[in-house]
Formats: C-alpha cells, sequence, structure tokens
C-alpha cells in the first residue's frame, strides 16, 4: 500500500531499452503506482522546485533553531504538528542527499534563489511594519492548496 497511486517517474523513455522499460513499468503497475514519462532534464528542474527545496529548507529550519534555541527541554514542550512536519525531512540522511543537491546544483541554486527572495519578502514586511503585504504573501501561497489537496 506505501506505493499505492504514487508517481513515479520513468526518464528518457524513448533512449533506454525497450525491455527494461516495459519490465520495470509492469512491476511500478502491479504496485499501483502512477507512472509519469519526462525527459531526465525536466525531472531535475521539477523534483529541485517540489523536493530538493523542500530538504534544503528542513535542513536550514532544523539547524536555525539547533542554533537559537539553547534549552532542548522548550523545543521539545513547545514544538507542535506543524514544526514537526516542517523539520521531519531534517531526519533525512545526509549520505544520500549531499550527493543528490551536488547533481543537480544548478536547478538546486535556482529555486533556493527564489526561496531566499520569498523569505526577504516576509523579513521585509516585518522590518516595515507591512503587513498588508505580509497578508497578500500569505494568501498567495494558500493558492497551493487549488493544486495539492
Amino acid at each position: 500500500d506505501a506505493f499505492q497511486g504514487r508517481a513515479c517517474v520513468i526518464c528518457d523513455r524513448a533512449q533506454s531499452d525497450l525491455e527494461g522499460v516495459e519490465a520495470i513499468e509492469k512491476i511500478y503497475r502491479e504496485l499501483g503506482m502512477h507512472i509519469v514519462y519526462m525527459e531526465s532534464q525536466a525531472h531535475d528542474m521539477h523534483a529541485a522546485y517540489v523536493s530538493h527545496i523542500a530538504h534544503i529548507t528542513s535542513f536550514a529550519l532544523a539547524n536555525t533553531v539547533l542554533e537559537k534555541e539553547k534549552e532542548e527541554d522548550a523545543i521539545f514542550e513547545l514544538a507542535g504538528g506543524g514544526f514537526e512536519s516542517t523539520v521531519r525531512l531534517a531526519k533525512s540522511n545526509p549520505s544520500m542527499w549531499a550527493p543528490i543537491f551536488m547533481q543537480n546544483r544548478e536547478n538546486v541554486l535556482d529555486v533556493l534563489n527564489e526561496h531566499i527572495s520569498q523569505l526577504r519578502k516576509f523579513k521585509a514586511c516585518l522590518e516595515k511594519e507591512n503587513y498588508e503585504y505580509l497578508w497578500q504573501l500569505m494568501e498567495n501561497a494558500n493558492k497551493i492548496s487549488r493544486i495539492i489537496k
């Protein structure tokens, strides 16, 4: 059931061994997976946008809290579900993720620059007490709910 309905990407199908691809497609279908086909460059770009940045953000948030909050009991007692779900990815193995970030460096840097830009907007809103724009940023972010249920 862990794979049921989950997306699985097959890259560069046209350049791959047909028998091998058909064998793996059969396995994925038997697992109930949704197969997505795309070129490897597109995969790397999209993965940076929806996966890699989430991991970097989680690692960075965990490091921020560990740096700023020296009382581990406070982290344990005050951390709610939102914090736990946000830093869950920070428990990921660096041996797996460091090579992914290195291999997909250009796409990760692109999305990381945009993420930093977005963080700066939130920071500027608070510094300048521009709460109307802060509200607009959050409302705009809520549009993701139309895509991800």
